[in-house]
């Protein structure tokens, strides 16, 4: 597989092709000369190569993403894949406008992440076809409801979107990057097909968007608008470029950054926990950041008003995530804001360990371990963190601290 990079930095090439020769694949690298050769002309043969690795800042004056303006609707040109040192929604949302496959900040490069994202870029080149084309007219169908404003439930604005990209589909909803017309922002655009679905499932979906709608915080995702049309609910919501903490995890994290994560975790716990929510699934893929690295916590799918009782949230239907899961929740009994306290626990060992305290090879066995299992201990060089992971982590609710607030003064006591 040919891969060309175009870097304005040479160190910088040399660590992509160390990591290339670490990564799964026969990658076979070639550099293009920037400095010697600068622009490419306009008969430059990019058919030669499978991927692009392309910065976005060439120098003062060269812009890649100009380049792949300029360059990127060509017949045979290769699948590309944007190179930032610079943590800005806006390079990454444009870099997906302008048809990147998809992008990276260089401090979050690694062997897997790389082969992870040329595999991926791959892919998407090779699903242009006629399957694309219809999830495009489809597309189309979900903006031309959203914008004729036949609504259910009242909106926030009258604005139209712009669908860019697909990025994420499930059971019941598809997620892309959006482009509000009004604004030109970018944002993530959560779109229910509510045609013949079932009437716990839409009160699911709109719950989600009103639980967070009315808060403001830095430590919880911002939503921008929500709605119901006759056919479809969405939710519009802030865009954040520089990915979850399931991918950091996967480089490990150094001891302070894992607790100055976990602070600012509970930060936004205390907020939704004030506010009268409880998370009920906090986990490393809910955690995002910004660009400018600051994190919040999202998708408030399975969330829950403390005190309310509806099919959504029955004693005994157990939703959520095993590995993260409380011995309450996974036992199906009520739960209340203390229950994500044990889930910051479980984050908060896997921050400073990069495993998780429970193994199994079933949801059962995970949920018996946490019922029963002993807390893990840490390693020496860690030991000033298990008081913390002794409360958090408690088998029963009262022996945890009893509010968010409790957890953010232990750890704000380390002084990071």
């Amino acid at each position: 597989m040919n891969v060309l990079i175009i870097d304005d930095s040479s160190d910088f090439v040399s660590l992509l092709r160390l990591y290339l020769g670490k990564a799964d694949g026969d990658y076979n690298v070639i550099d293009y000369d920037f400095p010697r050769n600068g622009r490419p002309a306009d008969d430059y043969d990019w058919t030669s190569y499978d991927v692009v690795l392309l910065d976005y800042k060439l120098s003062a004056t060269e812009d890649g993403l100009e380049w792949l303006k300029s360059f990127g609707k060509r017949a045979g040109f290769p699948p590309t894949i944007i190179l930032t040192a610079e943590g800005d929604e806006y390079v990454a949302a444009r870099a997906i406008k302008l048809g990147a496959a998809d992008y990276i900040n260089k401090k979050d490069v690694s062997p897997k992440r790389l082969s992870q994202l040329i595999h991926d870029a791959l892919n998407v080149n090779a699903e242009r076809t006629a399957e694309q084309q219809a999830q495009l007219a489809q597309d189309e169908r979900i903006v031309d409801q959203l914008r004729k404003g036949d609504t259910l439930t009242p909106r926030k604005s009258t604005s139209d979107y712009k669908l860019v990209r697909l990025i994420g589909k499930g059971a019941m909803s598809h997620v892309y990057l959006a482009e509000r017309a009004s604004d030109s922002l970018s944002l993530v655009l959560k779109v229910l097909d509510i045609q013949d679905i079932e009437h716990h499932l839409l009160r699911r979906f709109i719950q989600e968007a009103e639980l967070i709608a009315n808060i403001s915080s830095p430590f919880i995702v911002k939503v921008h608008e929500h709605g119901v049309t006759q056919k479809y609910g969405y939710i519009a919501m802030e865009f954040f470029s520089r990915g979850d903490l399931k991918q950091r995890l996967e480089h490990g994290i150094h001891e302070e950054v894992a607790v100055s994560y976990m602070t600012h975790v509970a930060y936004g716990l205390d907020v939704i926990h004030r506010a009268g929510i409880i998370h009920r699934d906090l986990k490393p893929a809910n955690i995002m950041f910004r660009g400018d690295d600051s994190l919040a916590i999202a998708d408030f799918g399975i969330s829950k008003r403390l005190n309310s009782r509806n099919e959504l949230t029955t004693i005994g239907k157990v939703l959520g995530t095993p590995h993260y899961m409380s011995p309450e929740q996974g036992q199906g009994y009520e739960i209340d804001t203390r229950s994500d306290i044990y889930s910051a626990g479980v984050l908060f060992y896997e921050l400073l360990t990069s495993r998780k305290p429970f193994q199994a090879d079933s949801p059962a066995s995970l949920i018996y371990q946490h019922v029963h299992a002993p807390i893990p201990q840490l390693d020496a060089s860690l030991q000033q963190y298990q008081p913390i992971l002794e409360r958090c982590l408690a088998k029963k609710p009262e022996d945890r601290y009893q509010q968010a607030g409790d957890l953010i003064r232990a750890l704000e006591a380390f002084d990071v």
